[in-house]
């Protein structure tokens, strides 16, 4: 279990397999922004405990279930004791106490901890961002929490106060529990229906997530969609020397899936790789940082519609049925550098980038079966442009740095950090001829959100984001293409009768598009009731409303059961976009030894359409959105 990520809902084309593998941004805040507010919740949520500084505070109140358990084993093992009210005083000592994955009495669970290589304390100290001989800060503690909450290596993280020897003085205990790191990392999506069953994505790697115990990653790693297998090595180091260098390596040969598992023939398409090295913020006292990364991607893109390659009807033969597939031959070089500043205090925090990027893209039909005209006419509706693309970037975000952990939302009892409050981002990127670009053009995008607490451990969020490209000399009647817009509304209620409503609605549009760019709808992508991306358009709706419970705890695992009502649908037009329903029950359940990401069973009913009533089954990780 590990390192897989289902397509977001309004993507298509290749996504990522490997999300860990991408290079972080380096003028990103130090934990997930308020878009990735997948954030969680339990009945003992608490808010942050920087609200109760000056006062007593029930510190094991503010922990989860699995993070009171080791905590009180630490305490019991050590016998330190909980100082109540740190405020103003010096931390005398910083103690770490790192659990064994399995931790909890059992022999035979016990056993397979031979097998894995315990962070060492060390690395773990070089994560925090306070420490001996500074006063207690409550908000620089919560911070160190959040920076060891990694799901690469992490399960269980406690940062709380103890008593010191000396009376004027307080310890700081720091208890972590790694994930089990020698393992084979596995995750899939199954689909099927009363006609279809198939295995759509797999993701198997073998690894040392915590090589030699310094929170690395090395592995060999498989990955599988519906077009390609990819097989190659992967090297994560997010604190290179303890310098808080970011290193990331990956290289990757594809090969066709078809071949390979109806044949059993290695066909091979292509390949990809990717180097990064950065300094992000890595604190929010953080001023400077930097990036560079390079990749390339030599493949055969696909694009599906359920099990099956979608086809191409040329508009300009409407008296002939052609039935050409959408598969075209993708060549792709970027390479990027950038610098980035950060100031500012918690109440807002502000970034400024300055940077450079250079994209070759090239697509091409691939073994194309028709005649000049109709090639001509296929790259024109199906194909990415081929541009070469060259130029600096400048921009500009801001936010609240206001946290608050919660549980029970993307994972099982497990902490998950929140941010809210306000936030924006604006970027101004150009292409410059005389830089080795083949147009010269300037794209402005601009996005704001704002996050509000909702009592104990719920939250709304409303975010919106603008893209357009300004291009002179274009003949197409106009100077702004390939622009798009979206607005997404998230509710998460607090915890009632053991359980919360998650509701979330998202509007997204394209217009003047060049780059034969879709929005799809369909299973893991929307609605769970369809086929896989079975609607897509330049237009997008979608509705998804989850009744959630909260974790019933049997032996190591947490289970749970959610109903779900989706609605939604993709065209080219407003106006003309149909709109689909589905409902259906689901099994979540989440191993916190081996992994953050929860088991995802699903059974969806369409409530519309020719196959309106059947039954469709969806298995994979992570929680639906």
């Amino acid at each position: 279990m590990g390192l897989f990520a289902v397509a977001p809902a309004h993507a298509e084309g290749p996504v990522p397999l490997i999300p860990a593998l991408q290079p972080p941004p380096v003028a990103a805040s130090p934990v997930p922004p308020p878009a990735a507010i997948v954030a969680p919740a339990h009945p003992s949520s608490a808010p942050s405990t920087a609200s109760t500084a000056g006062a007593t505070t029930d510190w094991m109140a503010t922990l989860g279930t699995l993070e009171r358990q080791s905590v009180g084993r630490v305490l019991a093992a050590r016998g330190y004791v909980v100082e109540p009210d740190p405020t103003g005083k010096v931390i005398g000592e910083v103690h770490i106490y790192n659990e064994n994955v399995f931790a909890e009495k059992n022999r035979y669970l016990q056993f397979f901890n031979h097998f894995h290589h315990t962070t060492t304390e060390a690395a773990i100290a070089k994560e925090l961002v306070i420490g001996k001989g500074e006063v207690w800060d409550q908000q620089r503690v919560e911070e160190t929490a959040r920076r060891l909450r990694d799901p690469l290596w992490t399960s269980v993280v406690a940062v709380i106060p103890v008593v010191a020897k000396d009376p004027a003085q307080v310890d700081l205990l720091v208890v972590t529990r790694d994930v089990w790191s020698l393992r084979l990392n596995t995750k899939y999506a199954f689909y099927a229906d009363n006609k279809i069953k198939k295995l759509t994505n797999l993701t198997i790697s073998l690894s040392e997530n915590n090589f030699l115990g310094r929170r690395a990653v090395l592995a060999a790693g498989f990955a599988m969609d519906q077009s390609e297998v990819s097989t190659g090595p992967i090297f994560i180091d997010k604190n290179v020397a303890g310098e808080h260098l970011d290193l990331r390596v990956r290289a990757n040969a594809l090969y066709n899936r078809d071949a390979l598992i109806q044949r059993g023939t290695l066909d091979r398409e292509g390949s990809d790789s990717s180097i990064s090295l950065s300094r992000p913020l890595w604190s929010l006292a953080s001023k400077w940082g930097w990036g560079a990364t390079f990749g390339h991607t030599y493949a055969v893109s696909r694009s599906f519609i359920g099990t099956n390659v979608r086809t191409y009807d040329n508009p300009d033969t409407p008296d002939v049925v052609e039935a050409n597939p959408y598969v075209y031959q993708s060549k792709v070089i970027v390479g990027s550098a950038s610098v980035t500043r950060q100031w500012g205090d918690n109440s807002l925090k502000q970034t400024l980038a300055l940077g450079y990027e250079a994209t070759s893209q090239r697509e091409l039909p691939f073994k194309f079966d028709g005649d000049a005209a109709a090639r001509a006419a296929f790259i024109r509706d199906v194909l990415p442009r081929t541009e070469v693309t060259s130029g600096p970037y400048i921009s500009y975000g801001g936010f609240r740095a206001r946290y608050r952990t919660l549980r029970n939302l993307s994972t099982y009892d497990l902490g998950e950090d929140a941010r809210f409050g306000p936030d924006y981002s604006l970027s101004l990127s150009t292409g410059l001829k005389l830089l080795g670009g083949d147009a010269d053009y300037v794209r402005g995008t601009a996005s704001a959100g704002w996050t509000l607490p909702w009592c104990r451990d719920g939250f709304v969020r409303l975010s919106g984001t603008v893209s357009m490209r300004r291009q002179p000399g274009l003949d197409l009647g106009h100077k702004y293409i390939d622009n798009s817009s979206s607005t997404t509304l998230r509710v998460a209620t607090p915890i009632r009768w053991h359980g919360r409503i998650v509701f979330q609605s998202q509007l997204s549009t394209r217009w003047n598009e060049t780059q034969n760019r879709f929005y799809t709808i369909g299973s893991d992508s929307g609605l769970r009731g369809f086929v896989i991306d079975e609607f897509r358009g330049r237009r997008f709706f979608s509705t998804q409303i989850e009744a959630r419970s909260i974790p019933i705890p049997i032996w190591v695992l947490r289970v749970g059961g959610v109903a779900f009502y989706e609605l939604g649908g993709a065209a080219n037009a407003l106006d003309h976009l149909p709109l689909h329903q589905d409902v259906g029950v689901g099994f979540r359940a989440l191993i916190p030894q081996t992994s953050r990401e929860l088991f995802r069973f699903d059974f969806a009913f369409p409530l519309d359409g020719k196959q309106a009533g059947a039954l469709r089954f969806l298995a994979g990780f992570e929680s639906a959105f």
